[in-house]
């Protein structure tokens, strides 16, 4: 009991600090966890097509992206997964330069018109620019490195606010627990506010400890992955053997793309890392219904000479630890539990802007209350010292004229009376 008022002050002054940032870094995750259909709404001249018919080949398309930008190098493409959806590639133009400028072009699947291309360096609030925006501010507040840093530690508060939170909203008794969520609309503004308050923490526990427990965890990725590794194997994926350049040149992309999905029949290729002109090894992504990640369960490392698959990471083949890393993003998403963990998962996101607001708004009436309790307790302390000097005026002052005045008379004149008599 007596530790109560202490987790009070530490979730009160938390959310006092970092109250606004809180709601403002769950209102850009609940958009992102649909980053990619509020994208191709707000930008449907890059990243919808009305076009009907057989899709062209990948190897097509990067080869209409190199005439397009001739200096360009293609890093990844990402597939039409469904009717309606482009190919989107992602280049980098003039690799040779440093800090050389990376774009995203997108090409009609069916007729391979270059339908357009988007920076991916810069930032803003134009429909081109706002969902990357967004991801940044969520990622590291657009300070880079050193804002990652600050939202892994601002993550790790929010999880202590949202513990202690939980603390306090425990119940006490039987009767307590009936009332846990019941929010009475007949009570004070300042009541309402509360029960909300309270109400909305307990319905949504679970999903803010799991949102912002795996966000902090993603910040640290690296350390997370190597405490890992000390339980269980967390292999890193291998590199492709050194070879002279003039021994093998790259196989054709499309020879590589068809070996793959012949070796995973069930699964649809969605994207491909890793440029063609590159030696490195390529990273294939492969979902099939079921998986929880975005971009499906399955990994394919290959080697771009041979064509060789030298890693696969997919439900059949990772450690423990592997499976660990891999239920991250997901959980953090919410995409482990399908459309509704997406949609809880958004609704949760919105949910430290009404926590915030509530909260702040009974603190700030609280705080009103307790001012206006203390002026008038100093003014019922106040009117007793009032009255005690009133009473020691009324005292002095009277017992001046009833000595004086009613003694001589009563000792004169009866006197004078009583002798004569």
């Amino acid at each position: 009991m007596r530790s109560r008022p202490k987790w009070f002050r530490v979730h009160r002054w938390l959310g006092i600090g970092l109250g606004v940032w809180f709601a403002l870094v769950g209102l850009s995750g609940a958009i992102l966890v649909f980053e990619d259909p509020i994208d191709a709404w707000l930008n449907p001249h890059l990243l919808t097509t009305g076009s009907h018919g057989t899709h062209r080949s990948a190897q097509s398309i990067v080869e209409r992206a190199e005439t397009a930008y001739p200096l360009g190098l293609v890093e990844k493409i990402r597939f039409p997964a469904a009717d309606g959806e482009v190919y989107r590639l992602t280049m980098r133009l003039k690799p040779r330069r440093v800090g050389a400028e990376r774009i995203e072009a997108t090409f009609d699947p069916v007729t391979g018109a270059h339908l357009g291309a988007r920076s991916l360096e810069s930032l803003g609030i134009a429909p081109p620019d706002l969902l990357r925006t967004l991801y940044e501010f969520h990622r590291n507040v657009l300070l880079g490195n050193a804002g990652s840093n600050i939202v892994g530690i601002a993550g790790l508060l929010l999880l202590t606010s949202a513990i202690t939170g939980f603390v306090l909203a425990t119940p006490r008794t039987r009767a307590a627990l009936k009332r846990i969520v019941r929010i009475n609309p007949r009570t004070s503004p300042t009541r309402i506010a509360f029960d909300v308050h309270r109400s909305t923490g307990i319905v949504f526990a679970l999903t803010l400890l799991l949102a912002t427990l795996t966000g902090a965890t993603l910040v640290y990725v690296n350390y997370v992955r190597d405490l890992v590794s000390v339980f269980s194997k967390v292999a890193p994926f291998p590199t492709v053997p050194w070879q002279p350049q003039n021994a093998h040149e790259p196989l054709q992309l499309d020879r590589v793309i068809a070996d793959v999905r012949r070796r995973f029949p069930e699964h649809t290729l969605l994207e491909v890392h890793g440029s063609p002109r590159q030696l490195a090894g390529h990273l294939y992504y492969l979902k099939r219904a079921g998986d929880v990640h975005r971009l499906g369960d399955t990994i394919a490392w290959i080697n771009p000479l041979s064509g060789e698959m030298m890693v696969e990471r997919s439900p059949r083949t990772r450690t423990a630890g592997e499976g660990f890393m891999h239920w991250l993003f997901p959980l953090h998403s919410g995409t482990a539990f399908g459309i509704a963990g997406q949609i809880a998962m958004s609704a949760t996101g919105i949910v430290p802007m009404l926590l915030v607001f509530t909260g702040l708004w009974v603190w700030l009436r609280k705080r009103r209350g307790e001012r206006i309790a203390r002026e008038r307790q100093s003014l019922r302390d106040q009117a007793p010292r009032a009255q005690a000097g009133s009473r020691t005026q009324d005292v002095n002052a009277p017992r001046t004229q009833d000595v004086n005045a009613p003694r001589t008379q009563d000792v004169n004149a009866p006197r004078t009376q009583d002798v004569n008599a």
